[in-house]
């Protein structure tokens, strides 16, 4: 049998394990969201690109 010192010092443990289980999964979520950006990001790049390189055509056909 536990005495009460224990049991209330196991208590904040697994509290504690449960705010690190939190931290690390915001994190997760903060990483997976930073790669959604990059990638958001890169796609207007490329967009972007691809309208300059569309226009340049015409431009050289005369057309614009």
């Amino acid at each position: 049998m536990s005495d009460w010192f224990s049991t209330a010092i196991e208590m904040q443990r697994e509290i504690i394990r449960a705010q690190e289980a939190q931290i690390d999964a915001a994190q997760k979520m903060l990483d997976a969201g930073k790669q959604m950006t990059a990638l958001q990001e890169a796609g207007q790049k490329a967009a972007e690109a691809n309208m300059a390189a569309w226009q340049q055509w015409a431009r050289l056909w005369g057309w614009k």
